[in-house]
Parts: structure tokens; sequence; C-alpha cells
């Protein structure tokens, strides 16, 4: 069975995808340079006398050091990093539950369970208690 140009390009292009799918595999299963060179990387160095500008530099630092870190990543793992399994996650109870507006349920559930807003809620609510981080 001969193939035409359009059947051709497409084989071509899942191979491509499937090509580039494995070097995200083994992208991910490797730590990366700044990890290996550094193995405290990400780590907050907290001492006693260390006071809370300080602390919050550091903070500071390793956000920015961490955005420029997702700047540079591939889209694919971007994505795979960052949307995808809360995505998926939230597309599983869509099915469970199949709401009748699934959008604004898909979208409600996002909301819910971003683990940043979880994360800036959380030491929101430890600020206003008094509490240290």
């Amino acid at each position: 069975m001969a193939m035409n140009q359009a059947q051709l390009q497409q084989l071509q292009q899942q191979q491509l995808q499937q090509q580039k799918l494995q070097q995200l595999m083994q992208q991910r299963s490797q730590p990366s340079a700044a990890a290996m060179m550094n193995p405290n990387l990400g780590q907050m160095q907290q001492g006693p006398g260390m006071t809370q500008q300080q602390m919050a530099m550091q903070q500071q630092q390793a956000a920015m050091a961490q955005q420029q870190q997702m700047q540079q990543m591939p889209i694919r793992a971007y994505l795979d990093q960052t949307v995808v399994p809360i995505l998926l996650e939230g597309m599983s109870e869509l099915v469970k539950e199949r709401p009748s507006n699934p959008i604004e349920y898909l979208a409600t559930y996002l909301l819910k369970h971003d683990p940043q807003r979880a994360g800036s809620q959380q030491q929101q609510m430890m600020m206003q208690q008094g509490m240290p981080r």
C-alpha cells in the first residue's frame, strides 16, 4: 500500500513527538545541572540569628531562581510540571461528577486546588495568627 505525502508527514510528526516525549522523560529522571552542583539549592538556610527580612530575601531569591528555571524549560516540560497534574485530577473529578456546566466546574476545581494559591493563603493565615512560616 503506497503512502501519500500527507500520511508520510503525519507519520514523521508522530515519530518526532515520540522522540521528544522520550527526551522529556529522560530529562525528568535526571537531576538538573544546578541541583547536581549545589545539592542545597532551593533549601532555605535558616539560622537562629536570621531576621525575618533575611528570610524574606532568601525566599525572594529562591522564587526568582525558580521563575528563571521555569522560563528556560521547554513548553511541554513546563506544562507537565505545572498544569497537567492538577488538570488531570480536575478532569477525573469532572468525569465522576458529570456536572451540567463542566467548564465552570473544572474552573472552580482548579482554583480550589491550585497549590500555589493554597500556599499563599496558608502563609497569609499564619501571618495573621502571628505564627512563623
